[in-house]
């Protein structure tokens, strides 16, 4: 009887190890996407820079100081001088060369169009924050550049919630007039648990404990307090175009639905049929996106 105590106390104690374990790498990887660089893009035969899209475009390396990382971006000359700044901020495991298949689209109705490598994502240095605190970044982003201008804030899945963030909390900071939200989802763990999943791998008893470690460590509290997006979309002045495919496997269109209940002047276009990745991939898809954005370039801009 004790030895047969004794391998059950050896065996929930290698148990507890290994959930121990679990817990941390799932929270590692969260905070460690893979990086989208100028490699990545090479590698692939993908545009590494706007130089190399089919419509080519001038465009100046940025880099920028925030909270002692190192952000790195583009500046890039739009094609029309008397539009508005646009302001590219993507998602989790994106980076800048996630943004040059959405700029053939609006190059047209901008005067320029920033990009910046989120901390922890592309070129620039740090872990990523997970949408916790970037709005900051943007900040510091937009007050380093030469002139303020008339801005577009344009963000997809994670970058969709830095945006709104941005727009309500650095309203009085810069001249924002608009906000498009493409993918948006409301909690953190909605997407983290979404890709794991189509990853194979588990999340019943590691993702939960990970996402509130991850809060701690990145000062919002186990329970991320201050996060949902449709709460902080009730603090939104200027219009909201909220883009979404309606079979989204990441983010579910239902949380752009939540965020539209919540926002006095918003609007979405459903994307019938459309992905969290393919918006701008399947031509069909495209169009409507583009057309969803072009919405929000309203004439007073």
């Amino acid at each position: 009887m004790p030895a047969l105590l004794g391998l059950i106390q050896l065996i929930a104690i290698g148990a507890i190890g290994f959930w121990i374990v679990l817990v941390i790498h799932t929270a590692w990887s969260l905070l460690h996407p893979p990086r989208r660089t100028y490699a990545y893009a090479l590698s692939r035969n993908l545009p590494s820079d706007p130089s190399e899209l089919d419509q080519p475009l001038e465009f100046e390396s940025l880099q920028i100081e925030s909270k002692n990382q190192t952000l790195h971006g583009w500046k890039i000359k739009a094609l029309n001088p008397s539009g508005p700044r646009i302001v590219l901020v993507h998602g989790w495991g994106s980076s800048s060369i996630g943004a040059l298949k959405r700029i053939p689209s609006i190059a047209s109705n901008a005067s320029e169009i920033i990009t910046l490598d989120l901390p922890g994502h592309g070129e620039s240095t740090g872990t990523a924050q997970m949408g916790t605190s970037e709005h900051e970044d943007l900040d510091a982003l937009l007050s380093s550049l030469d002139e303020s201008k008339p801005t577009l804030v344009y963000g997809w899945s994670m970058g969709a919630g830095i945006a709104l963030r941005f727009a309500r909390d650095f309203k009085d900071q810069h001249d924002i007039r608009a906000v498009i939200a493409e993918s948006i989802y409301i909690h953190a763990i909605t997407p983290a648990r979404n890709v794991i999943r189509l990853r194979g791998l588990p999340t019943k008893f590691n993702l939960k404990p990970a996402m509130m470690l991850i809060g701690l460590l990145k000062g919002v509290g186990m329970r991320w307090d201050g996060f949902a997006r449709d709460q902080i979309a009730q603090g939104i002045q200027v219009p909201v175009v909220l883009i979404h495919g309606t079979q989204d496997p990441v983010s579910p269109i239902e949380d752009s639905r939540s965020v539209l209940a919540n926002t006095d002047n918003a609007k979405l276009i459903e994307i019938k049929d459309g992905g969290h990745n393919n918006l701008w991939t399947v031509p069909e898809f495209a169009e409507l996106a583009r057309e969803g954005i072009l919405s929000a370039l309203d004439p007073e801009l």
